[in-house]
């Protein structure tokens, strides 16, 4: 009976240590596939293209830009106190690509010929979904002052890479920063 006990012992040991040896090993070695870095960079790409495409006029472009999903979402405030807001993309597109065609004629017309940034806050919740949160100065048509947005967007990736889920744009509409004396660090 103590011979068998002691081989039940010497066994049960045994697999233990094999357990804690494979465990070990699997956490002392993760494999690390997200690169924060480099999809920062991919994201702030489509931020700035779809900015550009927008304030040009090119409609196209800019809906490349978007997510086309039922949760996305634009809001802004307007120089009256009162907001709007558009939900999920077929409002979003209504509405974006009639403020391109009647504001900016399709690119004929620009109204804020320069966008500067300051670096964006970012915040990855997981390895598909990112926020990120800066302050923007866009130049009147003219290039003589910038007017200030705050600036915060939802980002997504789907199949095609990061697409914006939601817009969240809002100007100060009285103060007016002349573009000579604009310091960005």
């Amino acid at each position: 009976m103590s011979k068998l006990y002691i081989l039940f012992v010497a066994i049960f040991c045994l697999l233990s240590a094999c357990e804690t040896s494979v465990t070990k090993t699997v956490k002392e070695d993760p494999v690390q596939t997200f690169d924060e870095a480099l999809e920062t960079e991919a994201i702030l790409k489509v931020i700035e293209n779809e900015t550009d495409c927008f304030f040009k006029g090119n409609y196209e472009c800019w809906a490349a830009n978007w997510s086309h999903a039922d949760y996305a979402m634009q809001a802004w405030n307007n120089e009256d106190g009162t907001f709007g807001a558009a939900i999920g993309w077929d409002s979003i597109n209504v509405q974006g690509k009639g403020w391109i065609e009647k504001y900016y004629k399709n690119g004929e017309v620009v109204i804020h010929p320069v966008v500067k940034k300051e670096k964006p806050l970012v915040k990855f919740f997981n390895e598909t979904t990112a926020y990120l949160l800066w302050k923007q100065y866009n130049a009147d048509e003219k290039n003589e002052f910038y007017k200030i947005s705050q600036e915060s967007r939802i980002m997504e990736k789907e199949d095609d890479g990061w697409k914006i889920v939601n817009v969240s744009a809002f100007w100060d509409a009285k103060t007016k920063i002349p573009v000579d004396s604009l310091q960005l660090n």
